[in-house]
């Protein structure tokens, strides 16, 4: 989401403008078993399954395709690369996930 707000930024802020972008806290998922949990507790954090679902969107939205949010697609946001390593998780992710992904809110869809 983060870097979602990044590439709008990029898109839209004035030539020369430079953007700072760095997360405030991390957020580490590691597997528990079957179950997966966060490595520390972050207090007022989404469950496990919800912040999953949350950055599973991301990828689609963040894809410069047709149904992305990229120039090829719905033209919100600037081109970035999904690094190798992340779109590789977000696929191990899918097969225990599915399309489980958070839908974007119609109310906000361009008319």
């Amino acid at each position: 989401m983060q870097r979602r707000m990044e590439m709008g930024l990029r898109k839209y802020r004035p030539q020369g403008m430079e953007i700072i972008n760095y997360a405030a806290y991390q957020a580490e998922v590691v597997a528990q078993g079957s179950q997966l949990t966060y490595r520390e507790v972050i207090p007022g954090m989404w469950t496990v399954d919800w912040y999953v679902n949350l950055l599973m969107g991301e990828i689609p939205r963040l894809t410069d395709n047709d149904a992305g949010y990229a120039p090829n697609g719905k033209n919100y946001i600037a081109h970035d690369d999904i690094p190798p390593e992340v779109q590789a998780a977000f696929e191990r992710l899918q097969a225990v996930y599915g399309t489980q992904t958070r839908a974007a809110n119609p109310l906000y869809a361009s008319k």
